[in-house]
């Protein structure tokens, strides 16, 4: 062989790196067991250990889904809270107006209220009640007192009843005529002075009943709306008359003055009162009323 070659050779064997064997799980194994002394039950452990671990990581639940679970209940808990307390609220306001409409007769607006309880009451003591509410009523111009006659249990009183009791030669038929809602009060004007509104659905029964009433009414209501006994009233009666499109029929003195009227001032509504100023004083009050009721 030739010397040179061999020489050339052994310097290509010296340059060339060596080549590190591949690396296998069993080799990392055995070359840890031999470094740190692990026995092959150790080793075992450790890997049931990391499955478990993982096994464990990929069984928890997904946060958003239990988040979007929790957000389903509370919206369904705040839904069902919103429709209890819009129930709530239904129930209580309908109830209320129940209540309104069971302690309160009033057809027009009024600035102050006085119950009258009527049914172990009298008529002297009504007629008395009224001339002191009249007297002591001290409110601005164009103020209502809402005189509201009521049973013992507050709820109240039937029309009927409350004129068989204050009007005892009323006719019986007439006092029936009448519907539930209606109203007595003082009105003050340049004078504080009674009123009663009353409603019907049968406009010409109640309107004959009127005519056939005039004859007594001043007996009947004259304390109430203050006529003095002795008053020499006109030998014609009650008359016709017009206001503003509304026909009255009128009483006056012997002097002209008008001392008690009634009006329909529509064919649902009567009012009665004792002067021309009051009742067109009311009218207005009644329109406005009715356009908000």
């Amino acid at each position: 062989m030739d010397p040179e070659k061999e020489t050339k050779e052994e310097e290509t064997q010296e340059v060339k790196p060596s080549i590190k064997s591949l690396r296998t799980y069993q080799g990392d194994v055995e070359e840890a067991v031999q470094k740190n002394h692990y026995s092959a039950s150790s080793i075992l452990a450790a890997e049931q250990n990391r499955r478990d671990q993982t096994s464990s990581e990929l069984e928890m639940p997904d946060d958003s889904s239990a988040r979007n679970k929790f957000f389903i209940i509370l919206g369904s808990i705040m839904l069902l809270l919103g429709i209890i307390t819009f129930v709530s609220i239904f129930y209580l306001k309908s109830k209320d107006e129940v209540v309104t409409q069971q302690k309160t007769k009033a057809l027009i607006s009024f600035s102050e209220e006085k119950l009258e309880p009527v049914l172990a009451s009298t008529r002297e003591r009504i007629s008395s009640d009224i001339l002191s509410e009249k007297k002591s009523f001290n409110l601005p111009v164009n103020s209502v007192l809402y005189i509201n006659t009521v049973n013992a249990s507050s709820t109240p009183a039937k029309i009927e009843d409350v004129l068989l009791l204050i009007a005892p030669q009323i006719p019986t038929a007439l006092a029936r005529s009448f519907d539930g809602e209606y109203m007595l009060g003082i009105y003050s004007f340049d004078t504080n002075e009674p009123f009663i509104i009353l409603t019907t659905n049968d406009f010409a029964n109640s309107f004959g009943g009127m005519l056939k009433w005039e004859k007594y009414m001043v007996s009947d209501l004259g304390k109430i709306f203050s006529i003095p006994q002795g008053t020499t009233l006109s030998n014609k009666g009650f008359i016709d008359k017009t206001l503003k499109n509304k026909d009255l029929r009128i009483l006056q003195n012997e002097n002209g003055k008008t001392m008690l009227l009634y009006s329909f001032i529509d064919k649902e509504t009567l009012v009665i009162t004792t002067n021309e100023n009051i009742l067109n004083a009311l009218i207005g009050k009644y329109n406005i009323s009715k356009q908000v009721r």
